[in-house]
């Protein structure tokens, strides 16, 4: 993001956009993430890809990456599948 905002200061700030900024990130040419697994019982995303997983779901399996196999690797998919991606939508937000 650093690198990108640097990049961003020979802009006017009309010329500075979400998308913009995105363009001038070091993975503008891979897609963001859907789904973030973070293996290791750790429930934090440690500083990595904080920009493009501002959307993302994330899945925090109890197993270390060494013991994550095809069928954990499905019962992510399957946790992701039940989800309801809102993409920062709140309108149909409930507070209960």
């Amino acid at each position: 993001i650093l690198q990108a905002a640097k990049k961003l200061d020979r802009l006017s700030s009309e010329e500075i956009t979400e998308k913009k900024l995105s363009s001038l990130l070091s993975t503008s040419k891979f897609q963001d993430p859907d789904l973030c697994i973070r293996t290791g019982n750790e429930f934090r995303i440690s500083n990595f890809l904080l920009w493009q997983l501002a959307y993302s779901e994330l899945y925090f399996p109890d197993i270390l990456w060494p013991d994550f196999d095809s069928n954990q690797f499905q019962t992510a998919l399957n946790e992701y599948s039940r989800r309801s991606r809102r993409f920062g939508d709140t309108s149909n937000f409930q507070n209960n």
